[in-house]
Formats: C-alpha cells, structure tokens, sequence
C-alpha cells in the first residue's frame, strides 16, 4: 500500500512537471492510476488481517462488522469528502463554471486537481507504518488461532 501511495504521489508531480508536455502528463497520469489502483484495492485485502487481529486480541470475529464499515461506510465518506474538499477549495479561490477563470482560480483548479491529492497520498502513507508491525504478527496469530478454534 506504501508503495502504492508512493507511486500515486509521484504521478501528481509528474503531471505537475509535464506543465504543457501533452506526453508528460499522460505519463503522469499513468503512473498516478497505476498507484492508486495498488493502494485502493490492499484495503480489502488487509481487512482480513485485521478480522484476524480482533479475533485475536479479544475473542470475537466480527467480519460483518468490519466489513460494513472498512468498505461501505469508509468508502462512502471517502467520496464524499473527496468531493467535497475540491469544491470547497475552487469555491473559495473564485471558480465560476463556464466562465473564464481568474489566476486565483486556476490556482485553486491546478491545487485541487494536483496538490490536494499529493498531500491526501502521503497522509495516507502514516497510517501504514502503524499496520506493518502487526503484519509481521500474521503467522503467530494464525497459528494461535487454529490452536483455539480446535
């Protein structure tokens, strides 16, 4: 996931480098997808980890729990707010749609569209060195976990 979000990361400032480079941007964009593709799908892949984990520390396996709020509301909220953010930053910098924009503006279109999801990217990266120390617990907790349940 660290990786991804690395690579999301790096896109955003390629796509920032390519300025009026046509190729640059496209490439950018690529490699922008590409981590975020990584990064968006290891939360599904984690959350039986931390099934697992809870199991574990406290005896009770709430899948469902989890699950409903690891994927619906979490991914809920992240897309609201992902909209949300954007539009509060391009309503406060002037943005008018279907008007020409004003430098202030355009700042706040190329902030939205670059820096916003940069910064989000490696904010998301902090909460993953806390999840490595637990991952590295995986094969003792399974084991521990079948002796239980046998």
């Amino acid at each position: 996931m660290i990786i991804g979000l690395i690579l999301a990361a790096l896109g955003q400032v390629v796509i920032l480098m390519g300025s009026t480079n046509l190729t640059l941007i496209i490439a950018g964009w690529i490699i922008g997808a590409l981590g975020s593709g990584f990064a968006c799908s290891m939360p599904f892949a984690m959350l039986s980890d931390t099934v697992d984990y809870g199991e574990w520390k406290n005896g009770i396996r709430a899948s469902g729990f989890l699950t409903s709020i690891g994927s619906a509301f979490c991914i809920k909220a992240g897309s609201g707010i992902g909209g949300l953010l954007p539009a509060w930053v391009m309503d406060s910098t002037g943005y008018i749609a279907g008007k020409v924009q004003t430098p202030t503006a355009l700042s706040g279109i190329q902030f939205s569209f670059i820096w916003l999801p940069f910064i989000i990217f490696l904010i998301g990266i902090i909460p993953m060195f806390f999840y490595k120390k637990f991952e590295k617990n995986e094969a003792s907790i399974q084991q521990d976990l079948i002796a239980r349940r046998s």
